[in-house]
Order: structure tokens, then C-alpha cells, then sequence
């Protein structure tokens, strides 16, 4: 690694520092000085002690009383007050940072979402905050501890004796040199370490998050052979990290072990001549004890800092992701212009040569026109993969088109920043996800100030009022993780009551039923009914049976629109929605007879 590449290494884990600075500079560097000073003001100690053990003078012997007090006095009314401010600093640090990486997750685009597995996210806001946490509060501070520790002992030997300075700033050298050589490696086994910890972080979180699967097919083994892989792949790094640090030790221990006995043989033949005194042999001792236990500290140091600065290059590749796009709303006045003047009755939807795709070259719209009339119900039915969900995804703002137009209540979709877009919007999907939370604060989303009163009327007006009174603490009910205490008719309809409490003019319904009995799906067909009264009324449907009544149903193939028009006027076509039809009227028959 390269002195730049480190700069660089440490002004990216500096930069979550950077309102606090000051104080954490001042904290940091003030706790440093007066605890090296201290370990310096001891070897004179030393040095005054032996003196009055060979000479007998009392001079001696009360200057190292006095140096004692003064220092432990100093030390009481400073150290306390330096590092409170450095230790402030860094919990405040990290709390921003957290809270800096859990707004942007809930920014970035729905592409990067599903680029990183929620395992990795999780280890990124976790483990990857409690290395760079270790190395605010214990590398970066003993590094700066031994610095200081070492400028202040040579610059004291070059008072005392400069001969023994000057080997000692050779062995500095050499011991900085291979500190030096040792970085790089450690830096690639900490980068690669730190990764691993986030895929055995996304194993685990599939084991647990999977669990009832995992017992039903059988599949301890197998998933549990996935987190052991991942588990021994975290081991073996370590491994090597350890075997690293260990060597980069040895090294270090061996060029201060040889050192240490070279300056006693040599200082104890002037001592000998009389060239040295024996207090003045002491200090030099206690400070090349003290140099070499730095040595051995900052490359232990070293070794640990590589994890944090792993840490924190991954926590800004996570703060690099892009944000979701805020609008146009410039480009998106002319294209409104345009639109108006082209159009006589603005429909509530409207895509216009709509062309998108997840990979590049594999649309999965290809020029995509269709519309949704306000007030009434439109449904989109189709092949599966015919990209009906992705219709959805592009109204929501998840994803970006490559071409063509969406306009939204007659305006372009730049037009609305994307919280304007999802307030106009109530949106069910086929799986109602809950959160561990109790019902009525989970209905309570769609209207976070609804009044109690409110909540219980939208779950009348969803079916729901009747089974969550019946349970044990009614609304005040947890649900569980995911909503795992209810059934999945209980789920959708709570889903459907958040719907309602939000009482957004459009209504986007992705196959709200497919997954219900058909006791459930007759509850939540009544509070559907409910919902989408006077609403303009979107929905995706594989089974067709519920959407024989909607206004227009659109028939998408493809990723394009093929067939449009009621369900009479679509069977009386004998094309691909008759065919669709065909095919499920004998399924049913089918399974009717069984």
C-alpha cells in the first residue's frame, strides 16, 4: 500500500468525522500528550530514584516526589475531561452514521435494493460501523498515543545522550519500514475478510428468515452446509489475518529485543567507565522499553485498522449508490405542453411507446400504450413474464424507462417528486408485508396522524374490524415479523385497511387474491370492492374470474399491449385473452371434478 493509498484510506474514514472534528482532534491528540508525557515524566523518575540509590542525596529523591504528584494531579483533572470529548465525539459520529446509512437505504434506487441482499445491507449498518467504531476509539488513538510516546522519548534522548537518539531513530525506521511491507497484505485479507462477513451475514438471515421452509422440504443440511461454507471461508481469513499479524509481531519483537539488549550491554560498559551515570542508563532503559512496546502496538494497531478502513470503503460504496431520481420538472412542463395539446380527455394512467428492460438489450416492454380511465377499474391480464408487474413498477417510480412517456392525472411522471408521486398512489400487493408492529400501527401507515376512530372505520370498510377484536389485545395485537401470527386473508385485508386509511385518488392492486383460499378471497373481494369505489383502479390478475366486471381490461403479451376491451368484447375476439380464458375455465372444471 502505498503512502498515498493510505491518505486517501484515512480521509474516507475521516470524512463521517468531519462536523466533529475539532473536538475529536482535540480530545484524541490532548489524551495522547498527557498520557505519553506521562510515561516519559516516569523514566525521570527512574532516573532521579537510582541516582539517590547510589549517591544518597535528597535532591534526587524530591524531584522524583515532585514529578509523581505533579503528574498524578495533572493527569486526574485532564484525562477525564479529554477524553470525554473524544469519546463524545465518536458516539455522535456513529450515530449519524447510522443514520445516515438507514436514510439512503430507504433512497436508493429499487434496481440497487435488489442488487444487494438485505444480509449484506444489514452486516454493512452492523459490522462493518463496529470496526470503524474500534478504530475512533482504540487504533487511531493508540497509534497517535505511540507517536507521541516516541517523538517525546527521542527528542529527550538528544538532550540526555544523542548517540543513543540516534539508534534509536534507526530502529524507528526499520521498524516503520516493516510495518510498511506488511500493510498491503493485510489491507486485501481485511477487504476480502469484511466481504465474507457480509455473505455469512445473508446466509444467516436466509437460514432464519427461511426456516419454515427449510424444515418442510428437509433442508438443514443443505442450507446449513451454506452458512458452515461461509462460516469456514470468515475462519480461514482470519487465519491468515492472524498469521500475518503474528509474523508482522515476531519482526517487530525481534528487531526491539536485540535493540534493548544492545543498548543495556553498551550503556552498562560506559556505566562501568564512568562515562554514564546509572539513573541516566535507567531512563534510557525505560524509554527504549517504552519504544519498543509502541512498535509492537502500532503494528498490532496497524493490522486491526485495516478491517476499518474495509469497513468504511464499504459503507461508502453503499452511500455511492444512487438516490432515487427526484423528477424533471423542467424537461417534464414541455412534455405536458406537448401532451395537452395533443390530448383531448387526459386519462387518470397513461403510458405512451413505453420501452423498458431490467438487462440492456432485453426489453421487457417493447413501445407499451395503454390508459386507465379516472373513476374506473382497468385490469392488465397476460402470459406470466409478460412484464404486467414492471407496468406497476414504472408507475410507482421504482424503476426508470429507457423511452416513451408516463403521464400521471395529465402530468408527465418528472413532474412529481417521488414522495408527491406515492401519496397519490395506495398501492396491495399480493403479499401483505406487516411489521412487527401491532395492527393498528400498521394500518396506521397509510395516515400516520389518523385518529383511533379512523384507523377502526377503515378496517370496517377492509372486514377486518370483526376477526381483530376478536384476538386477545384487539388493535393493540403484534402481529409478528412479516405478520407471521395471521393468516394470509387477515394480512391482505390489514393491508387493504392501511389502503383505505391513505385514501389516495389511484389504486395499483398486483394480484391481491392469487395467493387466498377461497373463503379468504371472498373477505378480501368484499373490502377490495370497498376500496376501489370511485377510485381509478389498476389491477394485475392471473385468475380471471375477478376481473370479469372491470371497465377495460387490457390484454399485454410480450411487454406489449395485444388485445383491449371488456370481457365480452375480448371473448368475442377468439384471440389471446379467450385463449387465456379457455385455459383456466378447464382447470377449474378439472379440479372441480377431482
Amino acid at each position: 500500500m502505498s503512502f498515498k493509498q493510505a491518505l486517501l484510506d484515512y480521509k474516507q474514514l475521516m470524512k463521517f468525522m468531519r462536523p466533529r472534528r475539532r473536538l475529536y482532534y482535540t480530545g484524541l491528540i490532548g489524551d495522547s500528550l498527557v498520557n505519553s508525557g506521562l510515561s516519559i515524566l516516569i523514566a525521570f523518575v527512574i532516573k532521579d530514584l537510582l541516582n539517590f540509590a547510589v549517591s544518597g542525596q535528597l535532591e534526587d529523591l524530591y524531584a522524583a516526589i515532585t514529578i509523581v504528584v505533579s503528574s498524578v494531579v495533572g493527569l486526574c483533572i485532564l484525562s477525564p475531561i479529554l477524553s470525554y470529548l473524544y469519546l463524545r465525539s465518536i458516539r455522535l459520529t456513529l450515530a449519524d452514521m447510522r443514520m445516515q446509512l438507514y436514510k439512503h437505504i430507504g433512497k436508493i434506487t429499487f434496481r440497487a435494493a435488489e442488487e444487494h441482499h438485505s444480509g449484506d445491507l444489514l452486516s454493512r449498518m452492523t459490522s462493518d460501523v463496529q470496526v470503524v467504531e474500534k478504530t475512533y476509539h482504540e487504533h487511531l488513538r493508540s497509534i497517535v498515543s505511540q507517536i507521541a510516546m516516541v517523538t517525546g522519548s527521542i527528542l529527550v534522548l538528544c538532550v540526555v545522550d544523542w548517540r543513543f537518539a540516534l539508534v534509536l531513530v534507526v530502529l524507528a525506521l526499520l521498524t516503520i519500514g516493516i510495518n510498511a511491507r506488511f500493510a498491503p497484505r493485510m489491507r486485501a485479507i481485511s477487504d476480502k475478510l469484511q466481504a465474507q462477513m457480509g455473505i455469512l451475514t445473508e446466509r444467516v438471515g436466509d437460514l432464519i428468515g427461511g426456516l419454515q421452509i427449510t424444515k418442510l422440504f428437509g433442508l438443514r443440511d443443505q442450507i446449513g452446509k451454506l452458512c458452515e461454507d461461509a462460516s469456514e471461508e470468515v475462519s480461514e481469513s482470519g487465519l491468515k489475518q492472524g498469521h500475518q499479524s503474528g509474523v508482522l509481531e515476531a519482526c517487530n519483537f525481534a528487531v526491539q529485543f536485540f535493540s534493548m539488549g544492545g543498548i543495556l550491554a553498551i550503556g552498562l560498559y560506559l556505566v562501568s567507565r564512568q562515562q554514564l551515570e546509572l539513573g541516566t542508563l535507567g531512563l534510557i532503559l525505560y524509554l527504549q522499553i517504552g519504544i519498543s512496546s509502541t512498535f509492537l502496538q502500532v503494528g498490532a494497531a496497524i493490522t486491526l485498522m485495516q478491517n476499518s478502513l474495509a469497513g468504511a470503503a464499504r459503507i461508502h460504496q453503499l452511500l455511492d449508490e444512487p438516490a432515487e431520481p427526484e423528477g424533471d420538472r423542467a424537461a417534464a412542463a414541455l412534455s405536458e405542453l406537448a401532451y395537452q395539446e395533443a390530448s383531448g380527455n387526459v386519462p387518470a394512467l397513461e403510458l405512451c411507446n413505453v420501452t423498458f428492460g431490467y438487462e440492456p438489450g432485453r426489453p421487457v416492454l417493447r413501445c407499451l400504450s395503454m390508459s386507465a380511465t379516472e373513476g374506473k377499474v382497468t385490469a392488465v391480464v397476460g402470459p406470466s413474464g409478460g412484464g404486467k408487474s414492471t407496468i406497476m413498477k414504472l408507475l410507482l417510480g421504482f424503476y426508470e424507462r429507457e423511452s416513451g412517456q408516463i403521464h400521471i392525472q395529465g402530468k408527465a411522471l418528472e413532474h412529481y417528486r417521488i414522495k408527491e408521486l406515492r401519496e397519490l398512489i395506495a398501492y396491495v400487493p399480493q403479499e401483505a408485508f406487516l411489521f412487527h408492529d401491532s395492527i393498528a400501527g400498521n394500518i396506521r401507515l397509510g395516515r400516520p396522524d389518523a385518529s383511533d376512530e379512523e384507523v377502526e372505520n377503515a378496517a370496517r370498510m377492509a372486514q377486518a374490524h370483526t376477526f381483530i377484536t376478536e384476538l386477545p389485545d384487539g388493535y393493540a395485537t403484534i402481529v409478528g415479523e412479516r405478520g407471521s401470527t395471521l393468516s394470509g386473508g387477515q394480512r391482505q385485508r390489514i393491508a387493504i385497511a392501511r389502503a383505505l386509511l391513505k385514501n389516495a385518488p389511484i389504486l395499483l392492486l398486483d394480484e391481491a387474491t392469487s395467493a387466498l383460499d377461497a373463503e379468504s378471497e371472498h373477505e378480501v373481494q368484499l373490502a377490495l370492492q370497498e376500496l376501489m369505489r370511485g377510485r381509478t383502479t389498476l389491477i394485475i390478475a392471473h385468475r380471471l374470474s375477478t376481473i370479469e366486471q372491470a371497465d377495460c381490461i387490457c390484454v399485454v403479451a410480450d411487454g406489449s399491449l395485444v388485445e383491449q376491451g371488456t370481457h365480452e368484447e375480448l371473448l368475442a375476439k377468439d384471440g389471446v385473452y379467450d385463449k387465456l380464458h379457455d385455459l383456466q375455465y378447464h382447470a377449474e372444471q378439472v379440479l372441480v371434478s377431482v
